[in-house]
């Protein structure tokens, strides 16, 4: 990875004072930190661990599972089991 002069570090906020935003503890900059915005490797487990167990959540309206289902069936696609949208053959 090239090294990054102190402009481009300053607009990615990585600053020698960011702080972890799991523990608040002191987090390098990138180039000597992989993991920043974090401080350890361990930090960044407990976020993912956070976001993979709901903990996080982006605010709006709830949004029906069951309505989108019904939503594709009218426009003739389903979804196939690899996720992707798949036309209907008729």
């Amino acid at each position: 990875m090239p090294a990054m002069d102190a402009a481009t570090l300053r607009r990615m906020g990585a600053l020698a004072g960011a702080r972890c935003p799991i523990c608040r503890k002191s987090a390098g900059p990138r180039p000597e930190n992989p993991v920043f915005p974090f401080c350890s490797p361990q930090c960044k487990l407990v976020d993912l661990g956070r976001w993979l167990d709901g903990g996080y959540r982006v605010p709006g309206p709830p949004v029906s599972s069951t309505g989108d289902a019904e939503t594709l069936e009218s426009k003739g696609r389903t979804d196939g089991l690899d996720g992707n949208i798949q036309e209907e053959d008729e």
